[in-house]
């Protein structure tokens, strides 16, 4: 190696050595002073790095609200399925406690009325899609002893008669029909037959073919009369709310609204046999007073 690159390698190395010391006295952590270019760079970053730290913070809070958003929404449709779910307990509930009322009225029914008949409890199971008010089918047939012509009742009062059997169903004709006439007469006074009809279409009764000097007044209570010999008599049917001439003008006719609520049947009670009718299964007075006293 010559003399001059001997020079030449001395002062490579000796400007690395200046050059490591002075990177060493510039980053170290305690620093005198920084030098211009240093200030005005950093100067320079300052709104930059600004406008970095509001979009990071921006950022994070975006994430921070679509990650609570989605918890909320989670929390949300798991309160709806919650709040669901109460509603049909409750619903449950409400149904368990009706179905009980209706049962108790039913047993305390079954309880007064075994001196006057052998009762058949039997459920609802389907009604005349044509007409909702003309025939029910019930759950019970010829298996369980029903026959045609059996009176169907509950411990609101009169429902029907049973037309059709098969071995464990039982189709009954409404005296909503008009073709399920009853006999009937006014409680208050015993002694004014007639024939109560239904309406078409109607959920209300006709009590027709009335004398027109008939005692016959609005809120009286109509029972069945016991006359032909398919209803027995004393069941309750319903409550005077009209009455008003014939077109003729020679009789009367009476609106009637029935004690049983057509519309939400059932249990009912298929009279099996009667054993006393209730015309006659009590005093005057008492029967008036189980009459009158609603359902």
């Amino acid at each position: 190696m010559t003399k001059k690159e001997k020079i030449l390698w001395g002062l490579f190395f000796t400007g690395i050595l200046l050059f490591t010391v002075r990177i060493m006295f510039l980053t170290r952590i305690e620093k005198p002073q920084e030098f211009p270019l240093q200030i005005a760079v950093k100067e320079i970053l300052v709104p930059f790095q600004k406008g970095i730290t509001a979009i990071i913070k921006e950022t994070d809070n975006l994430l921070v609200y679509f990650q609570d958003n989605r918890i909320l929404r989670q929390q949300n449709e798991e309160l709806i399925t919650k709040v669901g779910c109460l509603e049909e307990e409750l619903f449950s509930l409400k149904e368990q406690e009706l179905e009980n009322q209706r049962l108790l009225k039913l047993l305390h029914y079954q309880e007064e009325k075994s001196g006057n008949y052998s009762l058949e409890m039997a459920k609802v199971i389907g009604r005349n899609p044509a007409n909702w008010y003309e025939i029910i089918t019930l759950d019970k047939g010829k298996k369980q002893g029903i026959s045609p012509g059996m009176v169907v009742v509950n411990h609101d009062g009169l429902i029907g008669r049973v037309i059709q059997v098969t071995i464990n169903t039982a189709d009954v004709l409404l005296i909503l029909d008009r073709e399920g006439a009853v006999g009937g007469r006014i409680f208050e006074n015993r002694h004014t037959p007639g024939v109560v009809v239904g309406v078409d279409n109607s959920q209300y009764l006709q009590m027709i073919h009335l004398p027109h000097d008939v005692p016959i007044e609005e809120n009286q209570t109509v029972v069945t009369s016991g006359l032909g010999g398919v209803y027995p008599g004393g069941i309750r049917i319903g409550t005077v709310i009209e009455v008003a001439l014939e077109p003729e003008g020679l009789m009367k006719k009476a609106k009637i609204k029935p004690f049983v609520d057509f519309s939400r049947l059932e249990e009912v009670f298929i009279i099996k046999q009667v054993k006393v009718p209730e015309a006659t299964a009590m005093p005057e007075d008492e029967t008036l007073s189980e009459v009158g006293g609603g359902s």
